[in-house]
């Protein structure tokens, strides 16, 4: 698979205007975060909803990655809605937009266009989600019944003699009730598909698409120098596996663990 290296002086870097090379190292910031963040996502869906002929994960490892998936769609939400406020007061609240407007390509346009609209609904589900549980354990929003749970239902949390099997999954359940009375779905494995794909198609691609072209034409005024590299191609993401669970050295039973959390 081949990749390219782009190289740049320091000095050529400090040679671009204060309000340029900010913005650039901002988006350039955003964008390895919401990579990253998605590249987590794609293995977690493997088992969450997985296609046809896939691999089926116990009900333990489903639970653990519909958290670790919410997880990762809550710091989705927090990076996007802070990109939004980077190019609000970065690209449209000072003079880059004017000065750069015209170089970029309709796609890159285009993308901008669509991610602001998205944003102009104060009531869009990454601003729902930011707002209420990307970073936060408000107390508020856990008091008072987050559920029509029969009083008899059981809940449940798992412990292991590895501390990185202990998952309680009682509160993952209460918050995810929590999160689909926030978005009006129905229940959450509804919401876990709607809390990924909107996000991603209606504000991760367009900013990409934005800022991919903003950054090449910021790039261009630096003393560039480009190699060509190869790396072995990657898996196919359909066929990764998210990390779950950690391997036990031996089985213990549930009383010998009673003594270890006590």
């Amino acid at each position: 698979m081949k990749i390219w290296r782009f190289t740049f002086s320091h000095d050529a870097f400090y040679r671009l205007p204060d309000e340029k090379r900010i913005f650039w190292l901002q988006l350039a910031q955003i964008r390895n975060d919401l990579r990253a963040i998605d590249g987590i996502c794609i293995p977690l869906l493997n088992v969450v909803r997985p296609g046809n002929g896939a691999e089926r994960f116990s009900d333990g490892e489903q639970w653990i990655a519909l958290h670790q998936l919410i997880f990762a769609v809550r710091q989705l939400c927090g990076t996007l809605k802070e990109a939004h406020t980077v190019i609000h007061k970065q690209w449209h609240g000072t003079l880059l937009s004017k000065q750069m407007d015209s170089s970029l390509n309709k796609e890159a346009k285009d993308g901008l266009k669509a991610f602001n609209k998205y944003f102009n609904n104060s009531d869009n589900l990454v601003t729902t989600i930011r707002k209420n549980f990307a970073h936060h354990f408000d107390s508020e929003i856990l008091k008072g019944r987050l559920c029509n749970c029969p009083p008899d239902e059981l809940h449940e949390f798992i412990v292991g003699q590895t501390c990185g099997n202990t998952f309680y999954k009682f509160a993952e359940d209460l918050r995810q009730h929590a999160i689909v009375r926030a978005i009006g779905a129905s229940n959450i494995r509804e919401a876990a598909a709607k809390l990924y794909d909107e996000p991603r198609q209606c504000a991760l691609r367009p900013f990409e698409t934005f800022a991919d072209d903003v950054l090449f034409k910021i790039a261009e005024d630096l003393d560039l120098n480009i190699k060509e590299a190869n790396i072995p191609e990657p898996l196919d993401p359909r066929s990764l596996r998210p990390f779950l669970l950690f391997p036990e050295a031996e089985a213990q039973s549930a009383t010998d663990l009673e003594n270890n959390v006590a």
